[in-house]
């Protein structure tokens, strides 16, 4: 690709066609998809050499490595924060699959449940690498993932895995083995995963180089243990690789004990039985006895991988009854699910395809409590914290967590929990109110810092009305999500479907 000698490269930069290049870069994508429907794994890889070799490529990846790249945190032990657009020019003619890769700089990171958990940052360029191999190595697997499989996936979220639970679970209640996989992602098999990606050598052996590469901690550099680092840009596609074929596993098992007679007729559900976000999955089925044969199978499937199941995080538990001492229902990814029984003389019935059943009981998903609380203590802290601040700051920061935590719980049963969430942060944002003027009285307060917009009373506001603070609607909007199609993939080619699916969703005003 040639370009103006006659303009410096950070003009050179700014002037590149990056609509041009997405849509160049996509349409190799599309072909590696279509040719691993095919399973023409020979055009798979020549489109793949294809792909990585083209300059368009390079540039998106330098651009969205470069560009996106904050905190200090997230530093490798180059120490580069970010560059200019001089060296992401540089780097792009520099960038190359090779099969070698710089050392990585570990850290820790707290998790929601106090837990710390490891994550190792790259170099700069070792970043451009991975997401430059992302780009060609991403098509091929998404036209073989699971179709349950929803976490780190392009265009799935945790909102259809909540969907897929919800339609799974919605005729009749079942016993659930709610799992988590201990230190999941370190104690990944190297051979193993290698093996299950089956890609180009030069792949292969980059990729091993990443595994293998030095440890840089608190300044110590030593050789890698054999622990898988995770990080990376590429490091979520490797995660679902290695847990790639864990639902055809479990069906398989239950249609030879079919077979074998050692199962009834009927017995083996249609719809789908293991529902996966990342490390987290649940296991959905009827019977006891053979939810706890499967549980069997699953865990001598990941003894093959590395991976072992956590003793704390999962358990077996029932929607609707107690079962060994474990409260009715079970938590995945902060949605709470259960089924409650109708009163008497009260039924719900649930339409399919040829005729009306009547149901005694209804099915409940509500927001985590644990989850609420936490998000409601650190909205207390942040109030607390800027009451020396103007409002205009305080409404700043507290709109995007308000909105967060209103979005990903917008389509459950949230009317009781956000008019709890409302009550709790009303009375902190008065006690934020009063604190500021302790020597003016209630009824000034009031009117200094609450209004009515839009028709709702309270709302938290400045005076010139140049910002406001909408707590949380408590309009339920359950129902209205429309899962993804188990098939279906950004890189189907299918544009009608996709520039679609968001507009069919009932999205909270």
């Amino acid at each position: 690709m040639c370009y103006t000698l006659n303009i410096t490269k950070e003009e050179q930069w700014r002037q590149l066609p990056w609509s041009k290049f997405d849509n160049q870069i996509r349409k190799i994508q599309e072909r590696i998809y279509d040719a691993s429907i095919r399973n023409d794994s020979r055009s798979v890889k020549s489109l793949q050499k294809v792909l990585i070799g083209l300059t368009p490529a390079k540039f998106i990846a330098v651009r969205r490595i470069s560009q996106n790249n904050i905190g200090k945190r997230a530093v490798g032990v180059d120490g580069i924060v970010f560059l200019t657009p001089t060296q992401r020019i540089d780097l792009v003619h520099k960038l190359k699959i090779d099969g070698k890769a710089d050392s990585i700089r570990k850290i820790f990171i707290t998790k929601l449940n106090g837990i710390q958990i490891p994550l190792s940052i790259p170099t700069m360029q070792d970043s451009a690498k991975q997401f430059l191999l992302l780009m060609a190595l991403e098509p091929e697997w998404e036209a073989r993932f699971e179709p349950n499989s929803y976490g780190f996936r392009p265009g799935r979220s945790c909102q259809d895995a909540r969907e897929a639970i919800y339609q799974t679970l919605k005729q009749k209640a079942k016993y659930v083995f709610n799992a988590n996989i201990d230190s999941w992602f370190p104690t990944i098999a190297h051979k193993s995963l290698l093996d299950k990606l089956n890609t180009i050598p030069i792949f292969r052996k980059q990729i091993h180089s990443w595994l293998k590469a030095g440890i840089t901690f608190e300044g110590v550099t030593t050789l890698s243990t054999g622990e898988t680092p995770y990080g990376g840009p590429i490091s979520p596609l490797l995660v679902n690789v290695a847990l790639h074929g864990l639902e055809k596993h479990v069906r398989e098992c239950l249609e030879t004990w079919l077979n074998s007679g050692e199962l009834p007729k009927g017995s083996v559900p249609s719809n789908r039985l293991i529902v996966r976000y990342a490390d987290n999955f649940v296991i959905i089925y009827p019977y006891l006895e053979i939810l706890e044969r499967i549980l069997k199978k699953v865990e001598n499937w990941l003894f093959e991988i590395g991976l072992e199941i956590s003793r704390h995080n999962s358990s077996i538990r029932h929607t609707l009854y107690n079962h060994n001492g474990n409260n009715v229902g079970f938590i995945f990814l902060g949605f709470y699910f259960s089924h409650k029984e109708c009163g008497i003389g009260k039924t719900i019935w649930f339409t399919n395809k040829y005729k009306k059943v009547p149901l005694r009981y209804s099915l409940q998903q509500k927001p985590d409590k644990g989850t609420v609380q936490k998000h409601i203590d650190k909205v207390r802290d942040i109030v607390k914290r800027m009451e020396k601040r103007p409002q205009e700051e305080l409404i700043t920061l507290l709109k995007p967590i308000i909105r967060g935590l209103t979005n990903y719980y917008a389509f459950t049963d949230n009317a009781y929990t956000f008019q709890y969430c409302n009550e709790r942060i009303f009375y902190r944002l008065m006690r934020y109110s009063c604190n500021r003027h302790k020597s003016k009285s209630k009824k000034w307060i009031i009117t200094k810092y609450f209004r009515t917009f839009e028709g709702r009373k309270w709302i938290f506001k400045t005076p010139n009305h140049s910002s406001n603070l909408k707590l949380y609607s408590k309009r339920v909007w359950r129902n209205k999500y429309v899962k993804v199609k188990n098939r279906k993939s950004p890189y189907d080619g299918d544009t009608k479907y996709w520039s679609n699916r968001w507009k069919m969703i009932a999205y909270p005003k």
